[in-house]
């Protein structure tokens, strides 16, 4: 994917997981690693927040795989950005553990990390200035088979509240119909076709958690955010006026029934100078969340420099996003 600002040196593109066994409940698990405490996080005394920045950034294979090795000039790029797109709450993906979002975030922030044994985790890092009281959880209903998990944190102070899904779904089926009949059809004749047709089969099984996590905070009438590297393209689903079983936007948002929105659905990225246009990383927002959206406030953080594989692999092949709430 994209985004705004400096850039450097090596090589990347994100590719496939391998990790866990299937689970199939749909249960929430609150075993989320963090580098303090592994759940909740109490506020530590009152201050005042009129305004929540909320971001996500897929650091593309930031650990230490071999896949993408980063120098210390990288990282220091890197924790440039960081500091440009000031986020109070950022969704992470792609990163192995605190221990390297702190490489580039710093220690200001608490860190939620799904526990699955691969180093392309989700995460949230949450700014510990604002004090605010936080609750976290493992969201393993998304791991059909060789993905990765939700983490599912609830940010409260005083009377108010908003729960937050970060997500990483499955890549490689960006805009193919996922019902069934139209998976089964794919080609599988060569690796490529085979590839592909799995991504499909696996983010078409990621579909019903997701809207199950969706249908469960709708019923509560509370604002949430489902937020991270979707892997599809949105603006994609709407334009092929896909079924509701054939989209993935379609379902989660059931027939306008929620009445979901997110800000990338009617916009071009930018990222790595329109490398990618469609965005893939959203931040979808249900009626409740949407009241607190400050108008115009979605933007999207760009490196400089042309793209090249040695650049978006120092930095990312995806650019951070970001909108401002009211609090």
């Amino acid at each position: 994917m994209n985004s705004q600002k400096p850039r450097v040196n090596k090589l990347g593109f994100k590719k496939l997981i391998a990790a866990s066994a299937i689970i199939s409940a749909l249960s929430l698990v609150s075993a989320c690693s963090t580098d303090t405490t592994a759940g909740n996080e109490p506020a530590t005394q009152e201050t005042t927040v009129s305004s929540l920045k909320v971001a996500t950034w897929n650091i593309a294979w930031l650990g230490s795989h071999e896949y993408n090795k980063r120098d210390n000039d990288d990282y220091q790029q890197l924790a440039k950005y960081a500091k440009a797109l000031d986020a109070d709450v950022i969704a992470l993906q792609e990163v192995e553990n605190a221990d390297y979002a702190r490489k580039v975030f710093g220690d200001d922030y608490h860190y939620y990390f799904s526990t699955k044994d691969w180093v392309q985790r989700v995460g949230v890092a949450v700014r510990k200035s604002l004090n605010l009281e936080i609750k976290s959880a493992e969201y393993r209903a998304l791991d059909v088979g060789r993905v990765r998990n939700g983490i599912d944190i609830t940010l409260t102070q005083g009377d108010k509240s908003l729960r937050l899904l970060a997500v990483h779904l499955k890549s490689g089926c960006f805009d193919n119909p996922l019902d069934p009949e139209s998976v089964a059809a794919m080609p599988a004749s060569t690796d490529r076709e085979l590839r592909r047709k799995d991504a499909c089969q696996r983010l078409a099984k990621q579909r019903s958690p997701l809207e199950s996590w969706i249908d469960a905070r709708a019923s509560e009438n509370k604002p949430f955010i489902v937020l991270g590297d979707f892997n599809r393209r949105f603006s994609q689903d709407i334009a092929k006026q896909y079924p509701e079983n054939q989209g993935l936007w379609q379902i989660i948002d059931d027939h306008d029934a929620e009445k979901l929105w997110s800000p990338t659905l009617t916009t071009e990225s930018k990222c790595w100078g329109g490398y990618y246009k469609d965005y893939i990383d959203h931040i979808v927002f249900d009626p409740r969340a949407k009241q607190m959206y400050q108008a115009d406030s979605f933007s999207q953080l760009v490196f400089d420099g042309e793209y090249s594989r040695e650049l978006s692999n120092a930095l990312s092949d995806h650019c951070p996003i970001a909108v401002e709430l009211n609090w």
